[in-house]
């Protein structure tokens, strides 16, 4: 759930039948989300040194960099020409703009709370599968939907002023909604490229859209010092690139369900790591808020579709 370019949820093959390797992907599940549950405080934390354009650009090169080399040792092909303008289009919206939405949200929203609102992404990908598809929502769906609204409008709260919402919260709603646009119509391309090659191509046209904010960066990096620096460094290569491997390991050897159902994890893994590492506690209300969002989220995946 980049602007960590997450995988969403391709048509899997048959479930395998229960063994001592569900243990080994429930693991590699787990390994998964807490990867991606770190991002949040790594933001968080080079924020401090860098602005929000450059902080975008920078963890975006450094994911651009790791899954080049994997794609270099994989030998992994272009997509066809006609195919380029979509992953182009998927690229500023999936990692570009999700990217920026992160980078100035996180400026003002807590690790924790910005870890619910992302987690809203499969209300926004169910709102635009029935609107574009024309997939069906059930009673209990649109229910969902309605609680995950409530718990983000409670976050906002929380993480604003009195009765007055802060930018930060819409900069993260645009980040999701901009990532479900991804997760949404990326559907059709699954049958003719594998997930791993469609994030490298996102990431590699995210990272190009983002090179319009190069002119700056050489000099936030030698102010920043090493820590910042390490830590996009380390979002690049372990959320992004590594964890898309754990999460391919855990997909294919346990039941898709039990393994997804893991991701829930993820908003609490952000704030318990945020809270060892920044000292940083939500609100409240914002975490009532974000208990709430993800369980109107649960209720959209487990019976309303």
């Amino acid at each position: 759930m980049t602007g960590t370019t997450e995988p969403s949820a391709p048509e899997y093959p048959a479930e395998p039948a229960p063994g001592h390797g569900e243990a080994l992907a429930l693991a590699a599940g787990l390994l998964t989300v807490v990867l991606w549950s770190s991002n949040f405080p790594v933001i968080r934390y080079a924020a401090r040194d860098y602005s929000p354009d450059h902080l975008a650009l920078l963890r975006c090169l450094f994911a651009a960099a790791a899954l080049a080399v994997y794609a270099v040792g994989a030998r992994m092909r272009l997509p066809e020409w006609r195919d380029w303008p979509v992953f182009i289009g998927f690229g500023v919206s999936g990692m570009a703009l999700s990217s920026l939405g992160l980078a100035y949200g996180l400026q003002t929203v807590s690790a924790g709370a910005g870890a619910f609102i992302i987690g809203t992404i499969p209300v926004f990908s169910a709102l635009m599968a029935r609107g574009f598809l024309a997939e069906r929502l059930g009673g209990l769906g649109w229910a969902g939907i309605a609680v995950s609204a409530g718990g983000t409008a409670l976050i906002a709260l929380g993480e604003g002023e009195g009765l007055r919402v802060g930018w930060g919260v819409l900069f993260l709603l645009a980040s999701a909604f901009c990532q479900s646009i991804f997760y949404v119509f990326q559907k059709p391309y699954l049958r003719r490229y594998s997930p791993i090659e469609i994030t490298c191509y996102i990431v590699w046209s995210g990272a190009l859209s983002l090179l319009v904010f190069l002119p700056g960066l050489p000099g936030e990096l030698a102010a920043a010092g090493w820590g910042p620096t390490l830590a996009l460094a380390y979002q690049g290569v372990f959320p992004v690139a590594l964890a898309f491997v754990t999460w391919s390991v855990a997909l294919k050897r346990a039941k898709a369900a039990r393994v997804t159902s893991l991701v829930y994890l993820m908003p609490l893994l952000s704030t318990a790591i945020a809270y060892v590492w920044l000292a940083e506690v939500p609100a409240a209300l914002s975490l009532l808020g974000g208990l709430t969002a993800i369980a109107g989220v649960a209720i959209l995946n487990v019976w309303g579709k």
